[in-house]
């Protein structure tokens, strides 16, 4: 009857008011989650989800026998940058150099600033002459980069790159990031904007 066709007219309304708040809501819970899984700054990873995810590739990698390499990353004279230019054109190199590592890198690597102006990038199925290449590769890119000044100059910056590769199943996230960051800063007392395999010198 009528009085049927009303109430059934009348249900589609309440169910898409419930779909509209489940939505809004689901939408609220993934920008919280971006926010709790990212840096502000640059959109990178944070440390904290930069570390779980790594930690999830590395023992795949152990499990199925899988190459992997990690780079740890660090803007050359970071501070004179600041200090000349402001804090700024300090906040803008680290974002554009995000943005060079997201568009060089490959969509499955996974890339976390770890404090400052140091980033890390972990890559799956790499081993360490396909890393060098990748990270000569990101290193000349970024020293490509323009930021633009007053007065119509530019900025160029460089950064240095230490690598290292697991040498063990026992190998874990800590232990490769802390060759890595050896890695680092033996390419920066080499002269810097350059790369370093740990227990490589750089050639």
């Amino acid at each position: 009857d009528w009085s049927s066709d009303v109430c059934s007219s009348d249900l589609p309304v309440g169910i898409i008011g419930v779909l509209t708040d489940i939505t809004d809501r689901k939408a609220m819970e993934r920008e919280l989650r971006r926010l709790a899984t990212t840096d502000s700054l640059t959109g990178a990873f944070n440390r904290r989800h930069f570390l779980a995810g790594a930690a999830i590739e590395v023992e795949r990698a152990h499990r199925y026998g899988n190459p992997l390499s990690v780079l740890m990353l660090d803007v050359d004279h970071f501070k004179m940058i600041n200090d000349r230019h402001g804090h700024a054109t300090g906040d803008g190199a680290l974002r554009n150099l995000t943005e060079c590592m997201r568009h060089t890198l490959r969509d499955i690597d996974i890339i976390g600033r770890l404090g400052g102006e140091e980033f890390a990038v972990l890559l799956p199925e790499t081993n360490r002459d396909g890393a060098l290449i990748t990270a000569e590769r990101l290193r000349a890119n970024i020293s490509q980069i323009k930021i633009p000044l007053p007065g119509g100059q530019a900025l160029n910056f460089t950064v240095s790159i230490g690598l290292a590769v697991p040498k063990g199943a026992d190998t874990s996230v800590e232990i490769l990031l802390a060759q890595a960051d050896k890695a680092l800063y033996t390419a920066k007392a080499k002269g810097r904007n350059q790369v370093c395999a740990e227990g490589v010198d750089p050639g």
